[in-house]
């Protein structure tokens, strides 16, 4: 490593001159500075000092444990007394160290000490070079984070995972099941009973169409659910209008508004697009108590724009953290480069942006993930009141 090779240079060349070694010292891209056997400074290169916040002056006045943090002081009160002592002569070793600047602000460093045993400077004297390691330790925190955030998610989408088919499951045998078995009985009992005058037998086989009838539409929205054959077949626009079509009630009414656009080159976009939607009218309608929800989907200059706003309950943006939903978004849109931004006010509603580039025309920025803002996209808006 450089840090290293540096500190070997200063030890070990001894057909160096005196000057030779001085100019290197001054002149080191890395902070480097001489103690004396009792953890003084005697000389701190410029870059040293400007790391630590200090002009070399001040530093001569010092001993080097003094930039050590309170806390590892009380670890290793004699870490660089000890690094000068006589019986460390000849050592070099390096740690990590969190050091202390003047500004009084916290530096993690990476800290090599060397003996100049023998040096042409002068005898028992210690190398100090330090290495501001505070982006490093931000990247590893940073991965630390995202580490535990995704196994977050993980463990989300298999609760989700599990919920989704035991919510199938229930649907199919409680419901399905239990009306498949009672067309079947009314089958059987009709074949027992084929004495029966044909007028009422016609009359049981009307019902019992009806009921298959029934039957056919609730399997085909529970596979629809699972799986949009419109969306595969028909395109987004169409999937959209029947998605919304479908999800309008009574007290839920569904306004979507698509621009007369081409489809998405990416059957990838098209899916996230129709997901969130998907997602969104289930959010509005069951934790937000929607009675409106207004879709707009535009394409401006081959990105997709699409907003989603509800008149629900909204949440406390400071207070509540994204749930599984939004999380959900989130990682379908970083799959296609996109991005989301939302924006809730508790008890007035909740307005979701997206924008995901055309596969076909860039690639766009990485996806930044969920963003909470008050800005407004480029997009067409329906008006929910």
């Amino acid at each position: 490593m450089l840090l290293h090779s540096d500190s070997q240079r200063v030890r070990s060349e001894p057909a160096r001159s005196e000057g030779d070694l001085q100019q290197l010292f001054v002149c080191s891209a890395i902070g480097m500075a001489l103690l004396d056997k009792e953890g003084r400074f005697i000389s701190a290169n410029e870059v040293f000092c400007h790391t630590l916040g200090y002009s070399e002056v001040e530093l001569l006045k010092m001993r080097c444990g003094e930039l050590l943090s309170s806390f590892a002081q009380r670890q290793k009160p004699g870490f660089f007394s000890s690094a000068s002592s006589t019986e460390a002569s000849g050592l070099s070793w390096q740690t990590e160290q969190t050091l202390r600047r003047k500004d009084r602000s916290l530096m993690p460093a990476r800290v090599w000490v060397s003996s100049l045993e023998d040096s042409l400077i002068e005898d028992s004297l210690s190398l100090v070079i330090i290495e501001d390691i505070t982006k490093h330790k931000e990247a590893e925190q940073e991965l630390s984070k995202r580490k535990v955030e995704v196994e977050m998610l993980a463990s989300q989408l298999i609760q989700s995972q599990e919920t989704e088919r035991k919510r199938v499951a229930r649907e199919l045998h409680d419901d399905i099941g239990q009306r498949l078995s009672l067309v079947a009985s009314e089958v059987a009992l009709m074949v027992s009973q084929s004495a029966e005058p044909l007028a009422v037998s016609a009359n049981r086989l009307d019902n019992l169409r009806g009921e298959l009838d029934s039957l056919c539409a609730d399997i085909h929205c529970i596979s629809h659910e699972l799986h949009s054959y419109k969306l595969q077949h028909l395109g987004l626009k169409f999937a959209l209008k029947d998605l919304c079509r479908r999800r309008s009630q009574s007290n839920f009414r569904v306004n979507l508004d698509v621009d007369d656009m081409e489809e998405p080159a990416s059957k990838d976009v098209s899916l996230c697009l129709y997901r969130i939607v998907q997602e969104a009218l289930n959010n509005a309608l069951r934790h937000a108590h929607a009675r409106v929800v207004a879709v707009t989907l535009t394409k401006i200059s081959g990105t997709f724009y699409m907003t989603i706003q509800d008149t629900g309950t909204g949440f406390d943006r400071s207070i509540n953290s994204p749930g599984l939903g939004l999380i959900s978004m989130t990682e379908r849109l970083k799959l296609v480069k996109g991005n989301l931004t939302l924006d809730s006010i508790l008890g007035r509603g909740t307005e979701i942006w997206v924008s995901i580039p055309d596969a076909a025309e860039g690639a766009g920025p990485a996806s930044e993930g969920l963003i909470y803002s008050d800005s407004r996209h480029p997009v067409r808006r329906c008006e929910v009141a």
